[in-house]
């Protein structure tokens, strides 16, 4: 079967002139460099509509580059031709480079970012030392490096010598870094001095370098008592705070740039630890925790970065971030107290009323007892991140139904940040927004290859956040203490056919406490499934009756609901059967809880069970039930 092609032969046989002029390039000519090699066809016989004709060898003049060669091999064509000026070799292919480009679908909106540096908006933040003193805004970034040094010196936290023979110090680094408010405001320029502790060697420069922070649920524990019983809340921020610690190795340091003294012999020994080292944290807490008890206060036991003390005769809790420190208790007087104490020992920086706390927004309504809590900030620079800010939202997270799988083409995570998208969305899961934690698990999971199919998944994520930016947790308004419910999604998982354990804790009826997450077996049947999910929410129920005795709390057993009888048969009584016996015995703990009445299982319809949302993909109309009734608006 043959086929009349038609070609134009000026094309397919026409000439190149090569000049070395940049006229032809202003007008849209072609760079001969970027033309591809026919693959298909003979570079000699190029189609011209007449069987069995041929273009005759031509004799074009020097510098004229022919198409349309005698011979009849299969040649890519490339020809070196020595350019007018600079007599260089070219290798010229006949088609242009295939320019690859995003999918409008998949590509992520980064103007905002192409603009300004992530997070600056219209500032920007020096990278290096000669960034800062040269910029435009330099003046600034000097006058604080100078609040920097002159911190540092006043508190004693190094001393010039002479560098020992066989001693390498430590290298140093100016971090910049412009602090903003909630409502994206500038509040100060920071400038840091940072030892690279990573080339610290351990057992030679430094020992243990753990330090505690306190725990998300501890937080939102804490503040459904303040709404509750109606508590001040103030924040603090204690400046230059891991110059505070006392360092216990003999550590040398280069001096800060642009504040060089002496010879270059002259090196930094530090007296006290500084922030960059690997032990500082540590050494910070272990000052602190001292100081706190010279004032009387106790780490909880549930939570070591939970001090609890008495003023007055009324209980005062204290909640250590690192730098970061709330005070929550009865009457401001016992507030102005503590702040006095810390006062006079480090050099602290009184912010009033919490109002913003690790990247959360805290807003109170006091007449009715509640207490919001939301990320609006972080959620808008999200959805702005990725160019969504105009787009459709979703009413659910994922589409009831919907299943992923590993199989798919793979994503460009270079072009695609799956990764970072995934990592912003569990930190908002884990916060404040349970109704995502379900979705966010699962996207989760396929970290290590992503294919399109995930990425769009994630974004529809975003999408649901575009409609619900707002949202969040209120605590207060309900009397009930706390209450848990858990539950569980039989094989959910297509590759694994491993289930999904979900519980929920709700604290004066806010959630204070939820997970989301895969069993590490599989289970053979929806019992053991179930059974699974109640040890998990057994061990947190457990750890909240630790934390409750802290916190004032008279907690008695727990209650936890649970919608399967078969599991809570099993709690209840030692059934032995072939059914049963499979299960692991790490998991029959919990029927010894409830045998010494810590914890207490009670069947609830699976239309009330409110850890529903954080098992699987749920339809619209029980979505928005189980959102609301863990009091997420």
């Amino acid at each position: 079967m043959s086929r009349d092609v038609i070609v134009n032969e000026k094309l397919a046989f026409g000439t190149i002139e090569l000049s070395s002029g940049s006229k032809k390039e202003e007008q849209g000519a072609r760079d001969l460099s970027h033309v591809s090699p026919p693959t298909q066809m003979d570079a000699g016989n190029i189609p011209t509509g007449k069987s069995g004709t041929r273009r005759e060898e031509s004799s074009a003049p020097s510098g004229v580059l022919t198409w349309g060669a005698t011979t009849s091999q299969k040649l890519p064509l490339q020809i070196d031709l020595k350019d007018e000026e600079d007599g260089k070799e070219q290798k010229l292919r006949r088609n242009p480079v295939r320019e690859r480009r995003t999918p409008a679908r998949y590509r992520a909106n980064l103007a905002i970012e192409g603009s300004n540096p992530k997070g600056s908006r219209e500032h920007h933040e020096p990278q290096t030392y000669q960034e800062a003193v040269s910029g435009e805004e330099n003046e600034l970034w000097q006058k604080n490096m100078d609040k920097e040094m002159h911190s540092l010196l006043e508190n004693d936290t190094w001393e010039l010598v002479e560098r020992p023979e066989g001693v390498k110090p430590i290298p140093m680094k100016w971090v910049y870094k412009i602090k903003r408010d909630a409502q994206g405001n500038i509040e100060q320029y920071k400038s840091r001095l940072v030892a690279k502790g990573f080339l610290q060697k351990q057992g030679v420069d430094f020992e243990e370098v753990y330090t505690p922070v306190s725990k998300h649920t501890t937080l939102k524990a804490l503040l459904a008592i303040v709404a509750q019983q109606d508590l001040e809340l103030h924040q603090l921020d204690v400046k230059t705070t891991f110059l505070n610690g006392e360092l216990e190795e003999e550590i040398y340091m280069q001096q800060p740039q642009g504040y060089e003294q002496g010879g270059p012999n002259i090196v930094c020994r530090l007296l006290k630890t500084l922030y960059g080292l690997r032990q500082a944290p540590q050494a910070w807490h272990r000052c602190l925790k001292k100081v706190l008890e010279n004032l009387e206060f106790v780490a909880s036991s549930a939570d070591v970065a939970l001090f609890r003390g008495t003023i007055d005769n009324e209980i005062v809790w204290l909640l250590v971030w690192v730098d970061d420190i709330l005070v929550a208790a009865q009457g401001e007087e016992r507030v102005a107290k503590v702040k006095a104490h810390l006062t006079a020992k480090f050099d602290v920086r009184d912010l009033g009323p919490a109002t913003y706390f690790l990247g959360m927004e805290l807003s109170r309504d006091r007449e009715a007892s509640s207490l919001k809590l939301t990320q609006k900030k972080l959620m808008g620079e999200l959805i702005n991140r990725y160019g969504l800010a105009y787009a459709r939202a979703r009413l659910v997270p994922q589409a009831a139904g919907e299943k992923l799988r590993k199989e798919g083409e793979p994503l460009d995570m270079v072009r695609f940040p799956y990764s970072e998208c995934v990592g912003s969305l569990l930190y908002l899961s884990v916060c404040t927004r349970p109704d995502i934690a379900q979705a966010v698990g699962v996207l989760a999971c396929y970290m290590a290859g992503p294919t399109i199919v995930h990425w769009e998944a994630a974004l529809g994520v975003v999408c649901y956040l575009v409609g619900t930016a707002n949202y969040g947790l209120t605590f207060g308004g309900n009397s009930e203490t706390l209450v848990g419910y858990c539950d569980a999604d039989y094989a959910g998982d297509l590759d694994s056919r491993r289930s999904t354990t979900g519980y929920v804790f709700l604290m004066f009826g806010g959630a204070v406490s939820w997970s989301s997450r895969l069993q590490p077996t599989v289970a053979v049947s929806t019992v053991e499934a179930e059974y699974l999910s109640v040890g998990q929410a057994m061990k947190e129920a457990l750890w909240f009756r630790k934390l409750g005795e802290d916190l004032g709390l008279e907690l008695g057993h727990v209650q936890i609901y649970c919608n399967n009888q078969g599991a809570i048969q099993l709690l209840k009584h030692p059934i032995a059967s072939q059914r049963s016996k499979y299960i692991d015995v790490i998991h029959h703990f919990a029927r010894e809880r409830v045998a010494r009445k810590e914890v207490n299982f009670v069947f609830c319809r699976t239309e009330d069970m409110k850890a529903d949302i954080l098992t699987k993909a749920l339809a619209l109309g029980k979505f928005k039930k189980c959102r609301k009734e863990i009091s997420i608006e």
